[in-house]
């Protein structure tokens, strides 16, 4: 057959009613799962419903264009110690509380600070499930049990999976008892996330209205990177395989480009770090173009644009009457 012929015989097919006849293949209670059959033109708009939104002001939609986290996609955030990663985290889990979703804190690190969480970030510990392994294998299996226990008991509730962080979870050999050496197998490590993950987007299949399409569970990721040096200049690369690296959506990288310190009595202390965040990779944007890398200031309260802050008395939250002399030390 010529190729001008199986031109013309697909432009006698009716788009259209080919989706809808496929469509009719679905039960009435499955009408979301045959949303999921449509043609390229009629993909469905997404709305802030589709989003944890955030809620603390417009950096995250400047480097993204997004409203937030979406639901049924994995983030990840990474970057070396001490960049605001689990800032971001904690913002989003406090967000997310307020919009009435359930958070699940799988605090592999085990450094997650109350305090903080409830008094400067103005979350609510009493209202976090919190999973405290750092056993790949165990702590995303309580976090399965997390989930499935909730949606018993609400089968409506909208779920937020944190988990904080994959370069601090130890994998099935590391965690023997009889030795103290790191995995001698290569790649276990990776291959214990990349499962971890996919049991996180099984829980997304799972329970996603089957009758609306909506889904009802967002993963975000707190991830660390390593430099890795070979052809061209040194780059930073995200810890956890490559499964992990595919399988999430929406990278952002944060990298500390400097303290910010005062001066009070004498003695100097640090109040907060400049940091610079970086759109690794994000599949959901379809623009021409979108901010590349922006500045942002971390401090105990939370995340905000460098550009808002000239001072102290900018941070949301600070509260102090002392004057005091401000140094910013670039590292």
């Amino acid at each position: 057959m010529a190729k001008d012929d199986k031109k013309g015989k697909l432009a006698k097919l009716d788009i259209d009613a080919l989706v809808k006849k496929a469509q009719t293949s679905y039960s009435k209670k499955e009408g979301g799962l045959a949303k999921q059959l449509c043609t390229g033109a009629t993909l469905p708009a997404t709305t802030d419903d589709d989003f944890i939104l955030w809620q603390g002001g417009d950096h995250w939609h400047e480097l993204t264009h997004l409203p937030g986290l979406k639901y049924g996609i994995v983030t990840q955030i990474s970057g070396k110690a001490d960049s605001g990663k689990s800032t971001h985290a904690m913002s989003f889990m406090k967000y997310a509380q307020d919009q009435d979703v359930l958070v699940i804190l799988w605090d592999s690190e085990r450094k997650f600070q109350v305090g903080r969480f409830d008094k400067k970030i103005g979350g609510d510990s009493s209202r976090l499930a919190l999973v405290r392994s750092n056993n790949i294998n165990d702590g995303a299996k309580a976090v399965a049990h997390y989930v499935h226990a909730a949606k018993e008991l609400d089968p409506d509730i909208k779920i937020l999976i944190v988990w904080d962080s994959v370069g601090a979870t130890l994998n099935s050999t590391e965690d023997k008892a009889d030795t103290e050496d790191q995995s001698m197998q290569p790649g276990v490590s990776a291959k214990e996330t990349g499962s971890a993950i996919h049991k996180f987007q099984k829980l997304m299949n799972r329970y996603m209205n089957k009758e609306t399409g909506e889904e009802c569970i967002a993963v975000l990721v707190i991830n660390q990177t390593y430099v890795s040096i070979g052809m061209g200049a040194p780059s930073q690369i995200e810890k956890g395989g490559g499964t992990l690296y595919y399988l999430s959506s929406l990278i952002i990288q944060l990298s500390r480009k400097q303290d910010l310190t005062r001066t009070k009595d004498g003695e100097k202390y640090k109040y907060g770090i400049v940091t610079r965040a970086k759109v690794k990779k994000n599949h959901l944007f379809d623009g021409d173009e979108s901010i590349y890398q922006m500045n942002l200031v971390i401090s105990a309260s939370g995340v905000q644009l460098a550009k808002e802050v000239k001072k102290i008395d900018d941070i949301k939250g600070w509260d102090d009457s002392n004057d005091v002399d401000e140094d910013n030390d670039d590292e």
